[in-house]
């Protein structure tokens, strides 16, 4: 069966706030798209996820958030 990210495929938009100043958080895509897909910097238990990099273009904080894939 095959599984897609909702935020890639633009099903969902992630919304959420910079803990620091309070700005929205930008969505920076998926990890494996900075990284590649076989890099020994992905963590090895993410295969029915998505991991995202959110970042706030106001003061530079970002982080990681895991998104489960959806079965299409």
């Amino acid at each position: 069966m095959d599984r897609i990210c909702p935020a890639c495929n633009g099903l969902n938009v992630i919304e959420d706030q910079c803990p620091i100043c309070g700005e929205i958080l930008l969505d920076g895509g998926s990890l494996q798209n900075y990284v590649g897909p076989y890099s020994p910097y992905m963590e090895s238990d993410i295969e029915n996820q998505c991991i995202h990099i959110l970042y706030c273009a106001e003061c530079g904080y970002d982080v990681r958030i895991a998104i489960p894939l959806n079965s299409i």
